[in-house]
C-alpha cells in the first residue's frame, strides 16, 4: 500500500541488526530486487555502525524509522551516541566509517545530522517505478 512504514527503537545488541532488517520487508514489493538487497544491507550496516559506538554513557535505543513515500523508500536511522563520523580516507570492511561509505555510494540520496549527543543518518531509495524508466 501507499502508507507502509516503520517505526521502530532497537536495543542496543547485536541481534538488533538482523530484526531491523526484518522490519524492511514491507518495502519488498516496492522495490527491485537490487535496490531492497542495498536498502538491506545499508540498514545493517548502520545499525552495526551505531552499536560499535557504545560508549560508557549507555546512550538510549537505535532508533529506525522508514517510509514509502510516493516513489521511493526514506530512512532514518538515529543514534542516541556519537555514531556517524565520516572518515577521512576509505574505509574497510568493519572500520568506523564503512557505513556512511556505503550509504553515499549505494542510496539515492542521502545525509546526516549530528546534535550534542544524538547522530542521525537519513536516506533514500528510488522504487521500482522510477528505476523502470
Amino acid at each position: 500500500g501507499m502508507n507502509e512504514a516503520v517505526a521502530i527503537d532497537l536495543p542496543r545488541e547485536p541481534e538488533s541488526a538482523r530484526r531491523a532488517r526484518e522490519q524492511l520487508k514491507l518495502f519488498r514489493g516496492s522495490m527491485d530486487d537490487t535496490s531492497f538487497i542495498d536498502l538491506c544491507l545499508l540498514v545493517d550496516e548502520l545499525v552495526v555502525e551505531a552499536l560499535h559506538d557504545s560508549g560508557d554513557a549507555g546512550p538510549g535505543p537505535i532508533k529506525l524509522r522508514a517510509e514509502f513515500d510516493g516513489d521511493r523508500v526514506r530512512v532514518v536511522v538515529a543514534d542516541g551516541g556519537d555514531a556517524y563520523r565520516l572518515p577521512s580516507r576509505r574505509p574497510e570492511p568493519g572500520d568506523p566509517g564503512f557505513g556512511l561509505h556505503l550509504v553515499q555510494r549505494l542510496s539515492d540520496r542521502w545525509g546526516m545530522r549530528r546534535d550534542r549527543d544524538n547522530a542521525t543518518v537519513w536516506l533514500e531509495m528510488l522504487g521500482r517505478a522510477h528505476r523502470a524508466g
